[in-house]
């Protein structure tokens, strides 16, 4: 029996079962293929800024990246300094692959130009890098520090299958990383913060130092109860309010020498997207618009699927 003919014997629930499966292939396609063309627009169009000179808004930066206060952070799987990280661990299923866990670094980073330093918070970020390692094993959390390249002839072949293409392991590893000194490319929310955003920090660590000091209250009562009643009263609150701000002030001041002057983050906006990449800008675009020319050949292929069966439905 040919496929037309298997078509026209379809029941009606199993033909719309399948049309309307090939119209959501469609209609995903086309979404896809729309998306991805305007973020490769986006990123041509979006003009370059120097940190230290970039207006407050959405922005486009070009620099290299650099861990925060010099301190690079460990990958989880290899131990690999990074300073941003995405690991997943799969298991083998009968027949495909399984996530077990998987997470994504959310501490910041900087950006450095030849003008400045900005702060990137990688949260809510898509990102794009070009470090990417996928290797196998035979426990659920690597025991190794990750993939190592040796030459064939320097282990046997049955090795290899098992570790390194995975045909006998049972669970696979795949981490992507930022490192420092890697190029990076970023475009989001860039913000410089004034003294409005600085005195609403002092404010929100005074809150937290008051918190801490009324869960202590022996200690409190010993600083702060001049009269010896054993209660706060208004006075002697206001005095412990000013001995926070003071502490805030202290602690605020010993944060500022190595904290960026520059920020950038999400726009919580769909039409101003957070991107943050490793690749260059032409390298990008391209990697946007091949997705977009796959999207576009699939929307044809699966609408043309559709009409072909609506077609020989009706005919038959």
């Amino acid at each position: 029996m040919t496929i037309t003919e298997q078509i026209v014997h379809l029941s009606r629930v199993e033909f719309w079962l399948f049309f309307l499966l090939a119209l959501a292939a469609t209609l995903c396609s086309f979404w896809f293929a729309f998306r991805y063309i305007t973020l490769a627009r986006l990123v041509e169009n979006t003009p370059t800024a120097r940190i230290d000179f970039a207006q407050q808004g959405y922005v486009e930066l070009n620099g290299t990246a650099i861990a925060l206060n010099g301190n690079p952070i460990s990958a989880p799987l290899s131990g690999r300094e990074c300073c941003w990280y995405h690991y997943k661990i799969e298991k083998k299923g009968n027949k495909n692959w399984r996530v077990v866990e998987q997470q994504r670094s959310s501490h910041p980073f900087l950006l450095k130009d030849d003008s400045g330093i900005c702060q990137i918070d990688p949260d809510g970020a898509r990102i794009t890098t070009r470090e990417r390692k996928v290797w196998y094993g035979s426990t659920p959390f690597p025991v190794a520090a990750g993939p190592t390249k040796i030459s064939p002839t320097k282990k046997g072949w049955g090795e290899i299958l098992m570790r390194d293409i995975g045909l006998v392991s049972r669970y696979r590893y795949s981490e992507e990383l930022i490192r420092p000194n890697d190029f990076l490319y970023a475009i989001g929310n860039f913000k410089t913060p004034d003294e409005i955003d600085h005195g609403h920090r002092r404010d929100k660590t005074t809150r937290e130092i008051l918190r801490a000091w009324k869960l202590d209250r022996p200690r409190l009562l010993a600083r702060f109860d001049r009269d010896r009643n054993g209660e706060i009263d208004q006075d002697e609150w206001q005095q412990a309010r000013l001995a926070a701000a003071a502490e805030s002030g202290r602690e605020y001041r010993r944060e500022r020498p190595g904290e960026a002057p520059h920020s950038l983050s999400d726009t919580g906006s769909s039409s101003q997207p957070y991107l943050i990449s490793t690749l260059p800008q032409f390298d990008l675009v391209k990697r946007f618009k091949l997705i977009s020319a796959v999207s576009i050949a699939a929307f044809f292929i699966a609408g043309g699927i559709g009409v072909w069966m609506f077609g020989i439905r009706l005919g038959g």
